[in-house]
């Protein structure tokens, strides 16, 4: 269980701590704008760019296009759905489909796929990163691991309070993992 200080004061520090966090509003507005391919490959390049840079060359654009177009009606059943209160079992299929098929794409794999899974639906879906995955135990990186860490988060996080129109609640608890678990990993990977 997380508590609201600790939560506040993190989510507080991530904007001074990740400069690519200025990115983030720029996904938002090209999404909002209609240029949705765009904020992806955008995405896929700043928060992405270990995976995504091998994929570029071969990367096919129009297929990818066509591939969101058909999760459409998937993520069509997540709008105006909240993060504290959907169930998420009731789309435990939706959720794993949408996951199985965008971590195929060479380039967009386990991390990518949350990250444009998030940027679809930013009140339902958190982001996560292999020091993520590994620190809630989710080895596979799979689309079950993905189902089973949003359940983990709505545990985690279901007392916290988050009330700012900046962010969703869901982008809150992606910049708290990260502050608290990836940006120490990184760190120490660094120092060796």
């Amino acid at each position: 269980m997380v508590f609201q200080k600790d939560f506040d004061d993190t989510i507080s520090r991530f904007e001074k701590l990740e400069k690519r966090g200025s990115f983030y509003p720029m996904f938002l507005n090209l999404i909002e704008k209609g240029f949705r391919v765009e904020a992806f490959l955008f995405i896929l390049s700043t928060w992405n760019f270990a995976s995504f840079r091998y994929a570029m060359k071969e990367f096919d654009v129009n297929d990818f296009k066509n591939t969101i177009k058909q999760l459409d009606p998937h993520f069509n059943k997540f709008r105006n759905k909240d993060f504290k209160k959907i169930n998420l079992d009731d789309y435990k299929k939706d959720i794993i489909y949408i996951f199985n098929i965008l971590s195929k794409i060479k380039g967009i794999q386990a991390t990518g796929s949350s990250k444009l899974i998030h940027l679809t639906v930013p009140s339902v879906f958190v982001m996560w990163d292999g020091y993520i995955r590994k620190h809630y135990n989710f080895k596979n990186g799979n689309a079950e691991d993905y189902f089973n860490l949003l359940k983990k988060m709505q545990k985690e996080f279901s007392n916290t309070k988050f009330l700012n129109k900046d962010r969703t609640f869901a982008k809150a608890i992606d910049q708290y993992n990260y502050v608290k678990i990836t940006l120490p990993q990184l760190e120490s990977k660094k120092r060796k």
